[in-house]
This record gives structure tokens, sequence and C-alpha cells, in this order.
């Protein structure tokens, strides 16, 4: 019996929460809000790694892809929130 290929199931709002955490972090009062998306892609893409590494030619391609690139940008837009967090938290920037 031949499995029908599906998109990996978040992989989408994964990349979504990854991209947007990179641009909210440059934000003053968005930081937090940053960091909880790009902490949300980490795990999501974690998530879909897993599920794609157990059930092998069950998911496409196309949406273990955009899992992992979201994972990446989630990994980038979580440490620019933090390092943003604590230039804003020390006043460095308003100096």
């Amino acid at each position: 019996m031949k499995q029908e290929e599906r998109n990996l199931p978040l992989s989408l709002v994964c990349l979504i929460f990854g991209g947007l955490s990179i641009p909210l972090a440059f934000a003053r009062h968005l930081v937090s809000l940053a960091l909880m998306l790009g902490i949300l892609a980490v795990a999501f893409g974690f998530w879909g790694q897993r599920k794609n590494a157990r059930h092998l030619l069950r998911y496409t391609n196309t949406s273990a892809k955009r899992a992992r690139r979201g994972l990446r940008l989630g990994l980038i837009g979580t440490a620019c929130a933090l390092v943003m967090w604590v230039l804003w938290a020390s006043n460095l920037l308003l100096n």
C-alpha cells in the first residue's frame, strides 16, 4: 500500500513565526512578542524534524525544507530578541 505524501504539519506556521521574529525583535515594544514567536518557531521546527525522521517518505521535501528554514529563522530571531531585550533593559541604546 503506497502512502500519500502530505505536507508536514505546522511547517508553514514555523516559517512565518520564524520570519516574523526577526523584524519584530528590533521594534522596542514588540521584543517579547518576537521572543515568543522565535521560541514557538524553534519548538515547531524541532517537532517537525522529529516527526519527519520518524515517518520517512510520508511528508514532502518542500514542507521539510520549509520547517528547517523556519527553525533556523526562529533561532536567529530568538537570539536577536534576547540581545535587543538586554540592550533596551540596560539603556545602552538611549545613551
